[in-house]
């Protein structure tokens, strides 16, 4: 199956990002969405988190992280393509080939890519994103996510990633004339360890729904 993803713009307010849409609106994104809307319990969690490592430590921490995502996102984009994985030009560390590799007999029941790193966004949610991938996964079609971690995730550490995909299908529903409703998360640890949460992203909507009102509230009274 084909679709036509149009490439969006982006720009950066007061550390969020806006998507610009082909009709001249401005959406933020999922990520900016549920970021913005944390829980006060997870909130805490994470300044007790920052406070005990000294805020400089934890900053280096995160940004090492967001750096591991971003290599092994690029070797599975290169994966699913079958592009040459590592160029001359590259300077990808073990850890990170290590990361991919774990992840290599999930990418393998990807059955058909529809689109990697797909733009979208939703005038009805007026909200936007960008996918990682979208196709056939064990020959159903579903909103596909990779994420890096440094330990074994359980349900419960993962909620936030559900109601990203549940956002990315209502878009891509809305924009394509879809009905995918299966999410699929595939995630890599330090640990070596692979693991694959299989999500109804139906279930998610209403409490999508209440977080993105929740962060319009919060923005227009800032305004």
């Amino acid at each position: 199956m084909k679709f036509h993803y149009q490439e969006l713009e982006t720009q950066s307010v007061k550390g969020m990002r806006f998507y610009e849409t082909p009709h001249k609106k401005y959406y933020p994104s999922i990520t900016t969405v549920l970021g913005s809307t944390i829980s006060e319990e997870k909130e805490k969690s994470l300044k007790s988190w920052q406070n005990s490592l000294g805020l400089s430590t934890a900053q280096q921490i995160t940004k090492d992280a967001a750096d591991r995502g971003t290599a092994v996102h690029l070797l599975i984009e290169r994966y699913l393509k079958k592009e040459k994985l590592v160029r001359d030009s590259d300077s990808f560390k073990p850890e990170e080939i290590n990361l991919f590799n774990a992840l290599k007999l999930k990418l393998n029941k990807i059955d058909e890519v529809w689109g990697q790193e797909v733009p979208l966004y939703s005038d009805l949610l007026e909200i936007a994103g960008r996918c990682d991938c979208i196709g056939l996964y064990k020959g159903i079609p579903a909103i596909i996510d990779f994420k890096t971690s440094s330990r074994i995730k359980s349900n419960r550490d993962i909620e936030d990633y559900r109601l990203q995909l549940c956002a990315y299908s209502i878009m891509h529903n809305e924009m394509f004339d879809t009905n995918i409703s299966q999410g699929i998360i595939l995630m890599t640890s330090q640990t070596g360890f692979p693991q694959e949460f299989k999500v109804n992203l139906e279930d998610y909507a209403e409490t999508l729904l209440t977080r993105i009102e929740s962060f319009y509230e919060k923005l227009y009274s800032t305004i």
